[in-house]
C-alpha cells in the first residue's frame, strides 16, 4: 500500500507502507477517499518540531469502511465515514456530553498508520 512519510523537514515521500490490520475488537479499517493536511503535520514539515524518525502523515479523513472488529456495532462494512484528529469511544461521560475530542479514552490518529494513505486503521 502507498502512504505519505515525512523523513525530515521538507522531505515528504510517497512510499510502500504496511497494510493496516484490525488490532483491537473496537477497530475499523477504512479505504480512504480523501484526507487533509493537519496543522500537526505542518509543524515538523516546517522544521518547528523535530523529525527524529520517518513519520506517517495525516489525521483527518473520509472513506468507506472495509472491515470492523467484533465489538463494533454502530458502523458497518460499506458505511461512508468522516473522522478527525482524535478517535473517541462515544461511551464515556465526556463523549455523551458531546465533547468527543476530550474523550477519556481518545486516541490520536496516525499512530501505527495514518490518513495520508490508501487505507487506515481507525481505533474505537
Amino acid at each position: 500500500m502507498r502512504g505519505v512519510v515525512m523523513h525530515a523537514p521538507g522531505d515528504v515521500r510517497v512510499e510502500d507502507v504496511p497494510e493496516p490490520t484490525i488490532q483491537q475488537p473496537t477497530d475499523a479499517l477504512v479505504r480512504l477517499a480523501a484526507t487533509c493536511i493537519c496543522g500537526s503535520d505542518l509543524w515538523p514539515y516546517r522544521g518547528a518540531d523535530e523529525v527524529g524518525e520517518p513519520l506517517r502523515m495525516g489525521h483527518e479523513y473520509c472513506g468507506v469502511v472495509e472491515e470492523v472488529g467484533d465489538d463494533v456495532h454502530d458502523i458497518a462494512v460499506g458505511d461512508f465515514v468522516v473522522g478527525s484528529f482524535f478517535a473517541s469511544d462515544n461511551t464515556c461521560e465526556i463523549c455523551r456530553a458531546g465533547y468527543q475530542t476530550s474523550c477519556l479514552h481518545r486516541e490520536v490518529l496516525g499512530t501505527g498508520g495514518a490518513a495520508q494513505a490508501e487505507r487506515m486503521r481507525v481505533p474505537l
